[in-house]
């Protein structure tokens, strides 16, 4: 089951706003920002807040309130397909980090396009096949990535790729490791003995070894 079921529903008179607004002559991807449509926005930004309470992609809290750590996130980028600047199923609410190191990385292995009435149109992709990154409206966030605190595991191709175009695992530096996504299925038993145990000495035992790993890989 996706992480978001249900994609936003806008109303009538948002709907026709949000088609004259598209159908300007001179429509750039940076007028997302535009103050016509802040309302737009917030009633984008409010409704996955609601459902959904934490970034996509790094699982962290966002703010409940504030719109400083809580972007809307355009997973095609809108610079990329300005046309699907608020196609329901190409937005979801992300950190101010994600959303900036994400920016506009490509994602989408597919794009289709139909001819109706000898005009082409863009059509936005039906299935989680169409992506290279793991997708809110198309997949489950835990079938292709494991993260326990700041370390992120991919389980899938999705998985390992969504972790490195977001930097998910920007943090482990820290812990003088590489930030590039741990594939290897033994690294669980090691990040769940750190995580469950309460001696800082047997903390650092099982942190050595994770390093020793890391050098071996590499």
């Amino acid at each position: 089951m996706p992480d978001i079921n249900q994609p936003v529903v806008y109303t009538p008179a948002i709907k026709k706003r949000i088609l004259g607004f598209l159908s300007k002559s001179d429509l750039k991807s940076s007028d997302w920002s535009d103050d016509d449509i802040k309302d737009i926005r917030k009633f984008i930004r409010d409704y996955y807040r609601n459902i959904t309470r934490k970034c996509f992609y790094c699982r962290k809290e966002i703010s409940l309130r504030s719109v400083d750590n809580c972007h809307v996130e355009h997973i095609i980028p809108k610079s990329e397909q300005i046309q699907f600047m608020f196609e329901p199923r190409n937005l979801c609410v992300v950190c101010s980090d994600c959303n900036i190191i994400k920016s506009k990385k490509e994602v989408s292995g597919q794009i289709e396009t139909v001819t109706k009435n000898g005009k082409l149109y863009t059509m936005y992709p039906r299935s989680s096949n169409a992506f290279i990154v793991v997708h809110p409206h198309f997949d489950n966030y835990d079938d292709h990535i494991h993260h326990c605190g700041d370390i992120y595991i991919s389980k899938s191709k999705k998985g390992s790729y969504t972790i490195h175009i977001c930097e998910l695992n920007r943090k482990v530096h820290e812990y003088g490791m590489d930030s590039n996504p741990l594939t290897q299925s033994e690294l669980f038993d090691i990040f769940h003995d750190i995580m469950n145990s309460d001696d800082v000495v047997q903390q650092s035992k099982y942190m050595n070894k994770l390093r020793e790993h890391f050098i071996k890989a590499g």
